[in-house]
């Protein structure tokens, strides 16, 4: 006998009890706080932040990185460190969050787009040399989800056309392809230590290069432009454009905390998020992206791709989408659509507002053409029909929580139809049905 579905009265699947926060917070890091605090020091180039740069350099395996307020800053830092500027493209995915295409807009430069690959959703390598264009001065491939784009491809292609490549990182902290780290496999790279990230410190970011130059032009966009010498006295000269994107002592120090079990709660996601896949597989109309070797993907998420069609209803992606989302959420799992719409259909971007004005597009050094209204139809059919996993599968849940989700992805998927009446009731009342 079918249980009822929680989202028409009945009982939830999971139990609130079940269900583990994240981050978690032990005594471990409680205690590298605590320790940052007795220090007394609080920002610019204070012990954790020295202590953290070294070591997340050692874990991806290159010679520098800054610690930084946020993954976009990072990812601001690369741009303006690889000389990107007014009148330069760069070529991203076009399905990714809105700050992959910002860190660029940042620098006055062009944000330019290319399709998605249909099994892992990372940027298409086969798409890319068609757009290039004379301005274009960059890739920016994303690891989505935590799962590393298609470098050999992606360097190889920049090496032909002399491109510098920027990895956005910011889901894949120890993500590996062909046996080398994420943030090692371009010339610069960004990292996200928000709450939600498989490192989280708060709030922050990390930027990684192998390259002696770009590190000092990193340090300068970090510091007001400055050129800051530790230990020397500060001349309060800026050299270059400079933002205020230093972190604190606080979020280095929970953050090298967390680190060190970094790999354990990454081993912890796959096992999880596999065995979830796996159950998933005897159902036609449910879609989970298709990781293979070289690279070791590290599941910043667990996303699931749905159709409607295949299920037997006749309802555009995004309503059916909404709809299983809601009943899922009614029955303890945290889903909710993470982009609903490509980048070029952002409306910063589609109706090219930037700072006002039409800037950057609109400045005398942009000689390009960039088109908006092209079509990106694998990056479109992602953002309209994919719901995402946040709880559950994380460390430390294990097997009990796993089989738990699974029961609820049953007991939604089992009564579709109950679902979907239920949704479609409540949107012609009126209520709120948003994700």
């Amino acid at each position: 006998m079918k249980k009822n579905l929680a989202l028409v009265g009945g009982q939830p699947a999971i139990h609130p009890d079940s269900v583990k926060p994240w981050p978690v917070i032990t005594e471990m890091d409680k205690e590298a706080v605590r320790r940052a605090l007795d220090y007394g020091i609080f920002s610019n180039d204070t012990p954790e932040i020295d202590a953290l740069q070294r070591e997340w350099a050692d874990y991806v395996g290159v010679r520098h990185c800054l610690v930084t307020n946020s993954g976009t800053a990072a990812l601001h830092m690369s741009v303006a460190a690889a000389g990107i500027g007014p009148g330069d493209e760069v070529l991203m995915p076009a399905y990714s969050f809105i700050a992959t295409a910002t860190s660029v807009l940042h620098h006055n430069a062009i944000p330019a787009f290319v399709d998605v690959e249909s099994d892992t959703w990372n940027m298409d390598p086969t798409a890319i040399e068609d757009a290039i264009t004379p301005a274009t001065k960059a890739l920016m491939p994303v690891h989505l989800n935590g799962f590393p784009a298609a470098m050999d491809q992606v360097n190889a292609i920049a090496k032909r056309h002399d491109l510098v490549v920027i990895e956005d990182a910011c889901q894949s902290h120890g993500a590996e392809y062909r046996g080398c780290r994420t943030g090692s496999l371009g010339h610069l790279a960004g990292f996200s230590l928000n709450s939600w990230k498989n490192l989280p410190g708060g709030d922050g970011g990390l930027f990684c290069t192998d390259d002696d130059d770009y590190f000092e032009r990193g340090k300068m966009v970090r510091e007001f432009g400055e050129k800051v010498i530790k230990g020397g006295p500060r001349e309060y000269n800026s050299y270059a454009m400079g933002w205020m994107y230093r972190s604190t002592d606080l979020v280095a120090a929970l953050v090298r905390s967390q680190l060190q079990r970094l790999n354990e709660m990454n081993a912890c996601r796959i096992e999880n998020a596999c065995a979830l896949a796996r159950a998933l597989e005897q159902y036609q109309f449910v879609r989970t992206p298709s990781y293979a070797e070289p690279s070791r993907g590290v599941y910043w998420s667990f996303p699931l791709e749905l159709y409607p069609q295949k299920a037997g209803f006749d309802l555009p992606r995004a309503t059916f989408r909404d709809a299983v989302a809601a009943a899922l959420r009614a029955e303890g799992l945290r889903c909710a659509s993470w982009q609903t719409c490509t980048l070029p259909e952002q409306r910063v971007i589609r109706d090219k507002i930037g700072y006002g004005k039409g800037s950057p597009w609109t400045e005398p050094n942009y000689h390009g053409e960039v088109n908006y209204e092209q079509e990106y139809p694998v990056a479109k059919r992602v953002a309209e029909s994919t719901t995402w996993l946040f709880n559950m599968f994380t460390w430390p849940n294990g097997p009990q929580e796993v089989k738990q989700t699974v029961d609820a992805f049953d007991k939604v998927f089992s009564q579709l139809k109950v679902v979907i009446d239920a949704y479609l009731r409540d949107r012609t009342d009126g209520q709120p049905t948003s994700t």
